[in-house]
């Protein structure tokens, strides 16, 4: 299943990792640029090392029917659709509300990468969101003949995905806001305009943020269904047994649906 958290981390470590290949390749002595000579530092003024800045984001919504959406959002029960957990994603809670996300590895030209985030999901009893919070990131790579991951320098993530929802005739409007910046060092040698990279690569970063939180919302959707019959047939099965009792489903918080 395809998640807008996964998906957008693997566009942001491909990223990365193809500005560290460019870098790997002015250092290296057998690498496929091996004929091209790095410049001299100047004495006058030291190499420093820069950074390229990616911004992305996106918002939008959709409509979405019946009538336990905020209980099922404000619940634990809906952390790993938030989360993205399936499969293919390892989510391990760390702390209360705090998950490590450890990602499916990234091939791309010999090298894997591999992302691990630290998400906080954030609930606000008092409003109709929460947030989806990166708090920290780490990305391995995998070099070819290398038996250990090395950890990726320099790629700094912020994204805070704010979901919402508001209750209408129908149903529920269900929106996202998604809001992402990523910041990665630039390698030594690194010649193309900055601003034409930045430029190229946010543009890119927004599209794709589009395309993924709309499927997000549709998983996301698909999540509440599978858990709105399950809350059904158990209401039923009770009522069947003992129909004086009407055991709520957990929430944590008290939902108002108006």
């Amino acid at each position: 299943r395809t998640h807008a958290l996964r998906c957008l981390l693997d566009l942001m470590t491909v990223l990365a990792a193809c500005l560290l290949v460019g870098g790997m390749a002015w250092h290296a002595p057998h690498s496929i640029a091996h004929s091209v000579q790095r410049p001299r530092a100047s004495r006058a003024r030291p190499l420093m090392r820069d950074r390229v800045h990616f911004v992305g984001g996106t918002t939008t919504s959709r409509d979405v029917v019946g009538k336990g959406l905020a209980e099922f959002l404000l619940s634990h029960d809906s952390d790993a659709s938030l989360l993205g957990a399936g499969s293919d994603v390892d989510c391990n809670q760390v702390g209360t509300d705090l998950y490590e996300c450890h990602m499916p590895q990234i091939g791309m030209l010999g090298f894997q990468v591999r992302p691990v985030l630290t998400v906080r999901l954030e609930r606000d009893c008092t409003a109709s969101s929460l947030c989806i919070r990166v708090v920290s990131a780490h990305i391995y790579l995998v070099t070819p003949g290398s038996p250990q991951a090395q950890l990726l320098q320099g790629c700094l993530i912020d994204s805070a995905n704010e979901v919402s929802w508001s209750a209408h005739e129908d149903g529920w409007l269900l929106a996202t806001d998604l809001e992402l910046r990523v910041a990665v060092e630039l390698p030594r040698g690194f010649y193309l305009p900055r601003a034409s990279v930045e430029r190229t690569a946010s543009a890119i970063l927004r599209r794709v943020c589009a395309m993924q939180c709309k499927q997000f919302l549709l998983s996301l959707e698909h999540s509440y269904e599978v858990w709105a019959r399950t809350q059904n047939a158990g209401r039923t099965q009770r009522q069947d047994h003992s129909p004086s009792a009407g055991a709520s489903p957990v929430s944590l918080c008290a939902v108002s649906t108006s």
